[in-house]
C-alpha cells in the first residue's frame, strides 16, 4: 500500500445515476432553443456541491456506454423490463459528459461494461494505492462497496454511509448486501430474487444464517413456510440473481492516477456552456479570470464647457446614457433628484458628471435638454421610461429612443428570472459591473457617496453603466436580428417606451367624494353581511381568519372540505372551495360576498383617494412594459387594470373616474379581438366569414352547438356559447367545462366536438402550436413575440397539459396584445400629428381611454376607430366600440 497518497480523496461519481435522478426530480427546463435542461441542471448542481465542499484530490465519472455485458450472456431478461430512455433524456447525456469536462473531472466508460463495475474497480484499486474513496451514488448495489476507506454519498440526502451505518440500515455487514438484495430481487434491473421475500425478510434472514450460501444449505430451517419454500424451490435463482447483483472489481483497466486527477473548471468552457443552457444564475462564477481587453477611461465632467463639448459630439450619434435618479421603487417623476449622468459615446470612454461639482440639478436638466429632445442622436439605456417621466414631468420630451437593453432582454425572453443589469452583463458580455459598483448596486448606497448621492464612486459607477450599456446594446441587437424579433422590438415595444411615459405622467382624475359616498356604504353593507354570518354561524368569529373561518366552516357546521393547505394540512378556504360550496350551502355564498365587498373596499374605494399626486391632484399609475409573459401590459401602484368590469360595483366605481372639466373621457375597446385573431390565424373560412358578416360571434356558437336544447333559455346558450368561444383560446377541458355547465364531461366533450366540426380550421391551428411548442420549446404570436415552453416535454401529465394550455393561449392572447400595443403607438403619433390636446390615460386589456377636449371629441373618435381598426392587415375586420362621457363609466 502506498501510503504517501493516504490523505487523499477520490470521487468516484455514478454519472447515469446522477443524471436520471435529476430528471425525474426537477420539473422541465429549456434553454431558449427549446432543447431540455433539467438534468442536466440538476447533475450540474450536485457536481459543484461535491467539488466545493469534498475538494477532491481526483475525480471521475462514470457512464454506461451501452452494448452487452456478461450478465446479459447469465440471464438474457436482465434489465429487460426497463422503459425506454425518455427522448429529453437522451438529448441532455451528450451535455452531462460536455459538462464533467469543463468542470475538470475525467470520464470513464466503456462498452460492455457497466458503469457501476467501473467505479467497483476503481474503488478496489485506490483503496490498495492508498487513497480515501467517495462514491456518489444512490444505488444501493453500489454500498456492498463500503469498507474501511470507502464511504458513500447520497446525492439528494448528502448523507455519508460507512460500514456502521449500512449495518444499521440493513441488518448486515456491507460485504453482505448483494446477499440481501439476491433475496430480495430487484425490478429495475430485473433480477429476480427468491418469491416471498421482500426485503424486510431478506435482511432478517441473512443477518440470522450469515451468508446466502449457508441460508439455502438449512432453508429447511427457516420457520416461515412461505420463504422455506421459496428458498427451496429457487436456490438456484436465487445464486444467478447473487452473481448478477455482485460487483466486479477486477476489470481489465489501465488506470493512470495522474490522468485522473481533478483539474478544476475550464472557466471560460464552463461560461460558454453555461450560456448554452441558460444557467444564467451560474455565469459570475465562471467568468474568466484572464482580464477582457477592455480599456476603459472614466473621465470627470467638472464644467459646463466640458459637458457641453460631450454633448455636442453626440449630434448624429448613438449616446449611451444612466441618470442617476435615485430609487425606482415608488418612483415620484416630480419629487425625483437627477443626482447625476453617466454618458458613452463609443466602447472604452465613459464620462460622468454629478449635482455639485460645478452644476446644480437644474443647471444639468437645462444643459441635457436639447440633447435629450435631439432625435438626431439616439438614446440607449436600460429602462428608459423612468427618464422619460422625470424629463416629461418638467417639461421635455425625450426624442430618439434608440434601444433600451431591459426591453430588450423581455423581448428575447419574457419568462427570464432578471432583467438587471449585472444578470445581462454577465449573461451577454461575460463582464459584470466591477465589485465595488455591484456591492453599491445592491445596497443602494455607493462607496464615496454623500448623502446628496454625489461622490467621486457614485459619478464612475454612472459612467461604467453607460459604458457597459453599450456594450450590450450591441451584443443584443444582434442577437434580436438572429432570433426575428427586430420589427417587433423596433416598432412596437421601443416607441411604446414614450407613449406609456406620457401616460403615466397624465394621470386620470378622480370623483373624491363619490369614494366617499361608496366608502360608506360598503361599511354599512360589510355591517349588515357580518351580522348574517354571524347569524348562520350561530356565533361571532375573526371572519377574515382563515383558521377560524375553517373551524366554523367543517368542524361546526360539517361542511364537506375538499382540499387542504399545502403546509398546515387544514381544510382549505381558498375562493374555489367556498365556490365549490357555495353551490349547495347559503353560509360560504355569504363569505364569498363579504371577501369580494372587503377587498373591493380596501383595495380601491378607501385607497385610492389616498394616492391622488398633490402636484396634479391625479392618479398616476405605473404601467409595466417587462412583466407579462404574454406581452400584456401590467399596471401598478394602483392596479387599475383589475378594475371589476362586469359588477355593478364595479360600473359605479368606473364611475368615480372622470374627465377634467371641459373634456370627456373617451373609451375605445376592441370587440372580441382574441376571436377575431383566432379566425386570423386558424384561416377558417366559417369563423371568417362570421366576422366578415358582422355577426355576433357568440350568438351563431350559441345556434349551432346549444340551438337544438328546448331546456336551455336563449340567454343560457349565449352564455355557455360565450364560455366555449373563450374556453377554446384558453385550452379548456372537458372536465372544467363539465363543472362550469354543471353537466358531464362526456356531455362537455361532445360541445367542444361539435364547435370543432364547425370551425375545423381550428382545431388543426391549435394542433399545429402545441406540435411546433414541442419541436421548438416555444411558441410566437402574430407579430414574432416568442415565449419558451420547456414544460410541453414534461413526463408530468398535469404539468404538460397546463403547458399546453398556456402554448394554445399564447399566440393568441399575445397577439391581441401586441395589436393594442401597436394601435397605441399609431394612435399617439397621429394625435401628435393633429396637433390636438387629447391625451392617451389608460389601457386596460382591449380597451384604451383617452382625455378629449369636448370640441376634439368628434375628430378624435374618428381618428380612433381608423387608427385602431386598420393597425394590422387581418383576414377579418377589427371592430372597436367607442363610448364617450363625462365618467369612465359613462
Amino acid at each position: 500500500m502506498r501510503t504517501r497518497m493516504s490523505s487523499e480523496t477520490i470521487l468516484l461519481v455514478d454519472g447515469n445515476n446522477l443524471v436520471y435522478r435529476s430528471f425525474f426530480a426537477i420539473p422541465p427546463l429549456a434553454n431558449r432553443e427549446g432543447m431540455p435542461t433539467n438534468a442536466i441542471y440538476g447533475f450540474t448542481n450536485i457536481l459543484r456541491k461535491l467539488l466545493s465542499e469534498e475538494v477532491p484530490a481526483l475525480a471521475v465519472v462514470t457512464f454506461d456506454a451501452g452494448g452487452r455485458t456478461f450478465r446479459h450472456e447469465r440471464f438474457e431478461s436482465y434489465k429487460s423490463n426497463r422503459p425506454p430512455t425518455p427522448d429529453d433524456l437522451k438529448q441532455q447525456f451528450p451535455y452531462a459528459r460536455k459538462l464533467c469536462d469543463v468542470l475538470g473531472l475525467s470520464i470513464l466508460e466503456r462498452r460492455g461494461v457497466e458503469a457501476d463495475d467501473l467505479i467497483a474497480t476503481l474503488a478496489e484499486r485506490a483503496v490498495e494505492e492508498g487513497f480515501r474513496v467517495l462514491i456518489v451514488s444512490s444505488d444501493k448495489d453500489l454500498l456492498q462497496l463500503v469498507r474501511e476507506g470507502v464511504i458513500i454519498v447520497h446525492p439528494a440526502k448528502y448523507n455519508r454511509l460507512d460500514t456502521e451505518a449500512v449495518k444499521e440500515k440493513f441488518g448486515v455487514m456491507p460485504k453482505r448486501i448483494p446477499d440481501v438484495l439476491a433475496l430480495m430481487g430487484d425490478s429495475a434491473d430485473n433480477v429476480p430474487g427468491v418469491p416471498g421475500i421482500g426485503e424486510k425478510g431478506a435482511k432478517k434472514l441473512i443477518s440470522e444464517w450469515g451468508s446466502l450460501e449457508k441460508l439455502l444449505a438449512h432453508a429447511a430451517e427457516v420457520k416461515n413456510k412461505r420463504q422455506q419454500e421459496g428458498l427451496e424451490q429457487h436456490a438456484d435463482q436465487a445464486r444467478l440473481s447473487k452473481e448478477l447483483i455482485t460487483l466486479v472489481t477486477d476489470v481489465d483497466l489501465e488506470v493512470d492516477w495522474e490522468g485522473l486527477r481533478y483539474r478544476g473548471a475550464n472557466r471560460e468552457a464552463a461560461f460558454s456552456l453555461f450560456e448554452e443552457l441558460g444557467f444564467t444564475t451560474l455565469l459570475k462564477d465562471y467568468i474568466s479570470e484572464e482580464p477582457i481587453d477592455w480599456t476603459t477611461t472614466l473621465t470627470a465632467i467638472e464644467s459646463i464647457a466640458a459637458l457641453e463639448a460631450v454633448l455636442k459630439s453626440a449630434r448624429g450619434r448613438s449616446l449611451s446614457l444612466w441618470f442617476d435618479i435615485g430609487e425606482t421603487k415608488h418612483f415620484d417623476p416630480w419629487g425625483a433628484r437627477l443626482k447625476g449622468v453617466g454618458l458613452a459615446l463609443s466602447p472604452g470612454e465613459g464620462f460622468y458628471v454629478t449635482s455639485g461639482r460645478g452644476l446644480g440639478e437644474e443647471d444639468l436638466v437645462c444643459r441635457l435638454e436639447d440633447v435629450i429632445r435631439d432625435a438626431s442622436v439616439s438614446k440607449i439605456g436600460h429602462d428608459l421610461k423612468q427618464a422619460a417621466t422625470f424629463f416629461a414631468a418638467r417639461g421635455i420630451d425625450v426624442e430618439g429612443i434608440g434601444f433600451d437593453t431591459r426591453i430588450a432582454a423581455y423581448v428575447l425572453n419574457p419568462s427570464r428570472r432578471s432583467q438587471e443589469l449585472n444578470d445581462l452583463l454577465l449573461e451577454f458580455l461575460q463582464k459584470p459591473l466591477t465589485p465595488e459598483s455591484e456591492q453599491g448596486e445592491a445596497q443602494g448606497m455607493l462607496p464615496g457617496m454623500d448623502s446628496d448621492g454625489g461622490g467621486e464612486a457614485a459619478g464612475r459607477l454612472n459612467a461604467e453603466r453607460a459604458e457597459r450599456v453599450l456594450r450590450l446594446a450591441d451584443k443584443m441587437a444582434r442577437r434580436i436580428a438572429e432570433e426575428d424579433l427586430d420589427s417587433l422590438y423596433r416598432d412596437v415595444e421601443i416607441p411604446l417606451i414614450s407613449v406609456l411615459a406620457k401616460m403615466e405622467l397624465g394621470g386620470i382624475a378622480i370623483h373624491a367624494e363619490e369614494f366617499a359616498a361608496m366608502s360608506e356604504e360598503l361599511s354599512r353593507e360589510l355591517g349588515v353581511l357580518t351580522g348574517e354570518i354571524y347569524k348562520l354561524a350561530g356565533m361571532e368569529f375573526n371572519i377574515n381568519s382563515p383558521r377560524q373561518l375553517g373551524e366554523v366552516l367543517f368542524d361546526k357546521m360539517n361542511l364537506p372540505s375538499f382540499k387542504k393547505t399545502a403546509k398546515q394540512r387544514v381544510a382549505s378556504t381558498r375562493v374555489e372551495v367556498l365556490e365549490e360550496l357555495a353551490a349547495s350551502f347559503p353560509f360560504p355564498r355569504k363569505i364569498l360576498d363579504y371577501r369580494s365587498l372587503a377587498k373591493l373596499k380596501g383595495t380601491y374605494v378607501d385607497a385610492l383617494p389616498s394616492l391622488v399626486q398633490s402636484k396634479t391632484g391625479r392618479i398616476h399609475t405605473t404601467f409595466n412594459q417587462t412583466v407579462a409573459a404574454t406581452g400584456r401590459l401590467s399596471s401598478s401602484d394602483p392596479n387599475l387594470q383589475n378594475i371589476p368590469i362586469r359588477t355593478e360595483l364595479g360600473r359605479r366605481l368606473r364611475r368615480a373616474f372622470v374627465a377634467a372639466p371641459g373634456h370627456r373621457l373617451v373609451s375605445a375597446d376592441y370587440s372580441q379581438i382574441e376571436l377575431r385573431v383566432l379566425a386570423h390565424l386558424s384561416k377558417d373560412e366559417a369563423l371568417i366569414k362570421a366576422f366578415q358578416e358582422e355577426e355576433d360571434i357568440h350568438d351563431r356558437t350559441a345556434r349551432e352547438v346549444f340551438g337544438s336544447d328546448p331546456s336551455l333559455s336563449e340567454n343560457e346558450k349565449r352564455r355557455r356559447a360565450k364560455i366555449v368561444n373563450f374556453s377554446i383560446i384558453y385550452g379548456k377541458t372537458a372536465f372544467t367545462l363539465s363543472k362550469e355547465f354543471g353537466v358531464s364531461t362526456r356531455e362537455a366533450q361532445a360541445f367542444i366536438d361539435s364547435y370543432f366540426d364547425r370551425y375545423p380550421r381550428v382545431r388543426e391551428l391549435l394542433d399545429e402550436i402545441i406540435r411546433v411548442a414541442r419541436r421548438t420549446g416555444k411558441v410566437r404570436t402574430l407579430f414574432g413575440r416568442q415565449r419558451y415552453m420547456p414544460e410541453i416535454g414534461s413526463r408530468n401529465r398535469n404539468t404538460r397539459s397546463a403547458a399546453e394550455r398556456v402554448a394554445i393561449n399564447t399566440p393568441i392572447q399575445g397577439s391581441a396584445a401586441d395589436l393594442i400595443k401597436k394601435a397605441m403607438v399609431d394612435l399617439s403619433r397621429r394625435l401628435k400629428e393633429m396637433s390636438v390636446s387629447t391625451r392617451l390615460l389608460l389601457q386596460v386589456h382591449d380597451e384604451l381611454v383617452l382625455e378629449v377636449p369636448e370640441d376634439e371629441v368628434e375628430k378624435v373618435e374618428a381618428v380612433v376607430r381608423e387608427t385602431m381598426e386598420n393597425v394590422y392587415p387581418m383576414e377579418v375586420p377589427l371592430r372597436v366600440d367607442i363610448v364617450t362621457g363625462e365618467s369612465w363609466e359613462h
